[in-house]
């Protein structure tokens, strides 16, 4: 999402942007008093779409009907997005504060709030709103995608594997490359071309649709050192990793993409 992401959650909520809000609550009705019979969650599963400035979307609502969407550019990762809970729509409509973890070089800081809105459309879509202070709104629109949405993620998939691939880590301009490998039950060991160790664990959500992961960071050189941070992750068609993780404070983010 190029300076979508930068600042298009540039109100630090995706960890705190201007000042951190990582107490900050969603607000996935904007009727202080809905009607229950109308509000309605968001479906699980796997959503792929576009913004109005050419940029890629491509996320998850979890199974607690949070938002997790990947922003990028020309097939270049620029960064993420996550609600800070469960979102619903409420008349065919929703706003929800988010976290914005952006890996732009002209940014490399932590997250930051900013506001997303959504409208309901036939077969699983919506469209909606990207808005942060004092930036331009984004407009973007995404859909469903029953194939991907279907395809379960099992430790069968993953045990024994292992995966090299570019790695990120907020406030840290560039990625880095990492190798990690899984053993059994999911855990998994890795190391950076930084000298930084980890370790971690995958398990499969409720759905089966994705993983629910963690991974602890080792001493120095880690940036991070001796944090863990917890997401979600899966591998997707072409058989390559992706996980997505934040601190539990929600400032910081951390990604790796196979």
């Amino acid at each position: 999402m190029n300076k979508i992401a930068l600042y298009l959650f540039a109100v630090t909520a995706l960890t705190g942007c201007g000042g951190d809000d990582s107490n900050s609550t969603t607000n996935p009705n904007p009727n202080p008093n809905p009607d229950p019979t109308l509000t309605v969650k968001l479906t699980p599963g796997i959503y792929t779409g576009t913004t109005d400035e050419g940029e890629y979307l491509e996320g998850l609502v979890d199974d607690d009907n949070r938002l997790w969407f990947i922003y990028s550019e020309n097939e270049d990762f620029l960064g993420f997005m996550r609600s800070n809970d469960s979102v619903a729509f409420n008349n065919s409509k929703f706003t929800a504060l988010v976290k914005n973890y952006s890996f732009d070089r002209e940014i490399g800081k932590n997250s930051r709030d900013a506001t997303v809105t959504g409208n309901s459309q036939p077969s699983k879509a919506f469209t909606g709103t990207f808005s942060e202070q004092n930036e331009k709104t984004i407009n973007y629109n995404v859909g469903y995608d029953e194939a991907l949405s279907a395809r379960k993620q099992t430790l069968a998939m993953i045990n024994g594997e292992t995966y090299n691939g570019d790695s990120y880590i907020t406030d840290v301009l560039g990625s880095g490359m990492s190798t990690i490998t899984f053993d059994s039950n999911g855990n998994f060991t890795g190391n950076d071309d930084e000298g930084c160790s980890m370790t971690g664990k995958f398990t499969p959500s409720i759905s089966g649709r994705y993983f629910v992961s963690s991974v602890t960071f080792g001493a120095s050189p880690c940036y991070d050192a001796g944090q863990t941070h917890t997401g979600v992750a899966l591998v997707d068609e072409d058989n390559e990793l992706i996980y997505l993780g934040t601190d539990s404070t929600k400032k910081k983010g951390s990604v790796f993409i196979s």
